[in-house]
């Protein structure tokens, strides 16, 4: 069975850990990285960014099962095609920020290949449409 890196591994937490343990691991990982004890640090910044969004997505329960539905599917996809998925094991917020992007780009290309081979259910269209919807709120949306 394959390995991807996920949201807990952004929090080096085990994937049944409970709510308590996930917060604590957060509030380690917030602290060290956070922007007013590393002033400058552009790294510490981005760093903060991943940590934020992955406790965002565990610390609410039905977003993390929507996470660990999405973990299961893709570790059972990656079983079908071994072609390899460009992921690391890397408990390491700095080394899974650099990964991001190929991320990004595996999940979208397996989403694509699996679209081409099946007939979408309606469970992937709520998906897709979950991600337009988020992706456009983050475009409009965004700081300035």
């Amino acid at each position: 069975m394959g390995r991807i890196h996920t949201h807990y591994d952004n929090l080096k937490v085990a994937r049944n850990a409970p709510p308590e343990v996930i917060r604590a691991a957060y509030k380690t990982l917030s602290q060290k990285y956070h922007p007013d004890r590393n002033p400058g640090n552009k790294e510490a910044i981005r760093i903060i960014q991943i940590i934020n969004s992955a406790y965002e997505v565990l610390s609410d329960p039905v977003k993390r099962k929507e996470h660990d539905d999405w973990i299961a599917q893709s570790e059972a996809g990656s079983d079908r095609n071994r072609s390899g998925s460009g992921f690391r094991f890397s408990p390491d917020p700095v080394e899974s920020s650099r990964s991001s992007a190929m991320y990004r780009r595996t999940r979208s290309s397996s989403r694509r290949s699996r679209r081409e081979h099946s007939v979408p259910t309606p469970a992937d269209m709520i998906h897709q449409l979950r991600a337009m919807v988020y992706r456009f709120t983050k475009f409009f949306f965004r700081k300035a």
